[in-house]
């Protein structure tokens, strides 16, 4: 028990490094009522509209020991296992099976806290490992590193930060594979921040191939040997997480954002506008669309100390000019928008800009660290250095003044030079001999400690929270709907709007809407074809027709007091607050349809036509819907300067006000009106009938129902465009009647071929359909290879309808078809890990046994 006492107190600050983080942190959480002290969530931005969805997924599937290879749950169906090697796959995660559902706020806010403490405290078991000693400047030094703006503005990515936390480790590694020959840790270190994500873990591996080529050899044959040596660790690891990188890497590529678009623009902006944000007092970006932005500031200290180190002759001059090199060129990166196209693993930032941006601030740390270590050493000698650190950052400030495009708020100016002028006084008085040494180090390491902590508390503050009870009050309720009518797999329901966008997945419903970063590319565009909204890496329940609803198996829809949009579903049930509405028309999973469905013509910009030549070559019934003429619309602040036919216009507006464009149908005959318009300027919507107002909102790119009009009704679109860099664009509208007869009849001939459901499991269906003649088996599935199926017990070739949707071919008559899935490149990443594991065992026991020898 002594020995224990003696090693904690021995290691004090290291043990420091992650408490004093973590209380603050939850001091932080009590002041902002985050769960348990009140009703408030951490989880912001995609955190609350995507990770925390995925999470319940993944905590449904782990407490009913359910697969992990695939889920129905959201998008029609989707790789499971791909979505959770990108946001779900860390150890850390494990924990959520220990508590239930509705508790995953609060633990998800309070795993957050601790994993910023833990870059804390791995920043600071770096900078012990470089000087072994025990003291206030590594705890000071690790929380410049876990409470850099970059951590706490992107922190809501949660599922980054274990790559942040494994970085000091594999760097600490990478020293002892280079000086020791011993590369066990860089190698476990390295597998288990691919394992946790390997999307940010490729910006560390190419870091890393810098971090080497910039590493200072004794010899040309030194830096070959080791480098076969680095090379060897690193594919090592890669093999050992290799299960969870191989389906990762193959899902992926099926996103659309696997398309290779390099940037044409030189750069973002300028010195001054990536500078300034270095300076005290910057509040941390949370997320932005301007890619030239980022979050930069880790100390005052640390940029005066990284002068200091780079004017340090006690350091080989080649050793500085190579960090400073690497330096330079990472900060270039940020600027240069194809340097950071390959940073983002040739993708674009899509609101997150410069994300690899934790690697320049550790590098700048260490660089800062040997600064402070030369300082403590030689005391006084050094001092001088400090006093041109304070000039240098004055020019800096002063370039970054005039070169700025964007003027930065003057009050982080004041901050930055107060901070570097309070840090200069210690130096002064150290210098009068007013303070020892050890008195120095200690109020220098208290002050990068106490702006660190300030400026963590103002981010923290300012990122904010979501107040759970809003977001989530009937999440008890909507799981009573789903015990009731949910249950099957064919069984899918949906919401009439989500209060976030993946709230369907939150609820673990069978439904379509899916935003994630594994969004299949062409379900998305197959999806934006027939109507519904779409984003670069979203789809959601928002454009459906009755033909779509039957065509997906949607038989629920679920409406709260706040939904106003009309439905063709007829309500049957009242639950709670919220109401259940059912499809008119018995729907199944999968259809019989004439092969002629080969050659839909699905690439027309008019979701009417896409739907109607769909039907035509499935069943040979046509006119489903029927398009009719639309006025050129009544214009304010707005011309158009080109008509090209069809409903089509390109317009230019000098002014953003609710009317620059009002679109009026007069209606001429009774029916069901449906209407859909495209326009990416367009910036709000409102609908009205009669005068009356029947919806607004962001209603473009996707079909409207505006219910049953009748002869003399008068519809009014009112468009409200950007004002922005463009004020220009296309609009693009189609409105059409649904005819109701035709209808029944597709529903009667799709009725006669349906997929008769007997077995259905996450990855895993059985059942029968009866086929009039030769033809296409179609299911509501995303086309995916993981998928086989097999046809009466033979294996068949799947097919993709509309290059999105999954099908097989089969014979006249009676079958019994079998699909199961397994995410591609899973077993050949199973071999791999296997095999990873024995080799990395057999080193293990090598080095072991030669340590054994030596003794």
């Amino acid at each position: 028990m002594n020995k224990l006492k003696t090693n904690l107190w021995k290691h004090k600050w290291l043990i420091g490094a992650f408490v004093l983080p973590f209380f603050l942190l939850e001091i932080m959480a009590v002041v902002m009522k985050v769960q348990p002290f009140g009703s408030g969530s951490f989880l912001i931005v995609d955190a609350l509209h995507q990770y925390l969805p995925f999470f319940a997924d993944y905590h449904e599937k782990l407490r009913a020991a359910d697969s992990l290879f695939y889920s129905f749950h959201g998008g029609l169906g989707y790789n499971f296992l791909g979505l959770w090697a990108y946001y779900l796959a860390s150890p850390m995660n494990l924990i959520i099976i220990l508590f239930p559902k509705t508790m995953l706020n609060m633990v998800l806010s309070h795993l957050y806290i601790v994993k910023i403490a833990l870059c804390c405290f791995t920043g600071a078991f770096y900078f012990w490992k470089k000087r072994r000693k025990d003291e206030m400047s590594i705890l000071a030094f690790g929380m410049a590193y876990g409470f850099s703006s970059y951590m706490i503005g992107y922190s809501w990515n949660i599922m980054w930060l274990e790559v942040m936390i494994l970085l000091p480790i594999i760097l600490y590694g990478m020293d002892r594979l280079i000086r020791q020959r011993d590369g066990r840790l860089y190698c476990f270190a390295l597998f288990l921040s691919l394992w946790c994500n390997f999307y940010m873990s490729y910006m560390t591996c190419l870091f890393l191939v810098l971090w080497y080529l910039f590493y200072e050899h004794k010899s040309i044959k030194g830096f070959i040997i080791n480098g076969f040596r680095f090379a060897g660790y690193s594919l090592l690891s890669g093999a050992m997480a290799a299960i969870v990188l191989l389906p990762a890497y193959l899902g992926i590529m099926q996103t659309s954002s696997a398309k290779l678009d390099f940037p044409k623009e030189l750069w973002y902006g300028t010195f001054g506008d990536l500078f300034s944000r270095h300076f005290l007092g910057t509040a941390p970006l949370t997320m932005s669309v301007d890619d030239g932005k980022i979050n930069l500031y880790c100390g005052i200290l640390t940029l005066l100390l990284a002068v200091v180190y780079l004017f340090s002759k006690e350091i080989k001059r080649s050793i500085r000019i190579r960090r400073l090199l690497l330096l330079v060129l990472l900060f270039f990166s940020f600027n240069m928008p194809v340097l950071g196209y390959i940073w983002h693993g040739f993708h674009n930032q899509y609101g997150i800009p410069n994300r690899f941006a934790y690697l320049y601030i550790f590098l700048l740390l260490v660089m800062a660290y040997d600064g402070y270590c030369l300082l403590a050493r030689f005391g006084r000698k050094q001092t001088w250095k400090m006093y041109i650190s304070l000039g240098i950052l004055c020019l800096l400030i002063a370039a970054t003044l005039y070169t700025a495009n964007e003027m930065p708020d003057m009050k982080t100016i004041y901050c930055t030079a107060g901070m570097a002028a309070a840090y200069i006084l210690l130096v002064i008085l150290y210098d009068k001999k007013i303070f020892r040494k050890k008195v120095f180090t200690v109020m220098i390491s208290f002050g990068l400690t106490a702006e660190m902590t300030v400026m963590a508390s103002l981010g923290v503050s300012k990122n904010g929270t979501v107040d759970v009870d809003e977001y989530f009050q009937d999440t008890k309720v909507i799981e009573k709907v789903k015990e009731v009518y949910g249950g099957k797999l064919d069984t899918r329901m949906e919401l009439a709007s989500g209060r976030m966008l993946d709230e369907s997945i939150w609820h673990t419903l069978n439904g379509m809407t899916l935003f994630g970063s594994t969004a299949q590319g062409k379900t998305v565009d197959i999806m934006d074809q027939l109507g519904f909204y779409t984003g670069v890496n979203e789809y959601l329940y928002e454009g459906a027709s009755p033909f779509t609803n039957h065509l997906f198996s949607m038989k629920y829809q679920i409406y709260r007091p706040q939904d106003t949009r009309l439905t063709s579903f007829q309500p049957i049930d009242t639950i709670g607050n919220v109401t259940v509405y059912k499809n008119p028309y018995k729907t199944s999973i999968g259809y019989g349809m004439d092969t002629s469905i080969k050659y839909w013509d699905y690439e027309s910009m008019n979701p009417f036509y896409v739907q109607n030549d769909m039907i035509e070559k499935a069943y040979g019934i046509s006119g489903l819907f029927q398009t009719i003429e639309t006025s050129k619309p009544e214009l304010n602040d707005c011309k158009i300067t080109q008509d090209n036919g069809g409903g089509e216009y390109v317009f230019e507006n000098s002014s953003s006000r609710p009317d620059n464009m009002i679109f009026t149908l007069k209606v001429q005959e009774t029916g069901e009106l449906y209407f859909h318009f495209d326009g990416s300027q367009v910036e709000n919507t409102i609908v009205e009938r009669n005068g009356d107002q029947m919806m607004s909102g962001r209603l473009n790119a996707q079909i409207l129902y505006l219910g049953t009009v009748k002869k003399g009704d008068e519809i009014r679109i009112k468009m409200r465009l950007k004002q922005d860099d463009v004020m220009s664009g296309v609009v693009r509208v189609t409105a059409a009647y649904l005819d109701q007869t035709i209808m029944a009849d597709i529903h009667g001939v799709m009725e006669e071929q349906s997929f008769h459901l007997t077995k259905g499991e996450s990855s895993h269906v059985e059942g029968s359909i009866s086929m009039k003649k030769k033809g296409i088996v179609f299911f509501s599935i995303p086309y995916d290879k993981g998928w086989k199926v097999t046809v009466d017990g033979k294996k068949v070739r799947t097919l993709a309808i509309g290059d999105a949707f999954l099908a097989v071919e089969a014979s006249r008559g009676g079958h019994k078809v079998v699909l199961d899935y397994t995410p591609p490149g899973f077993k050949e990443g199973t071999i791999l890990t296997i095999v990873g594991f024995v080799i990395f065992l057999y080193l293990c026991y090598h080095f072991r046994k030669k340590k054994i020898s030596n003794l």
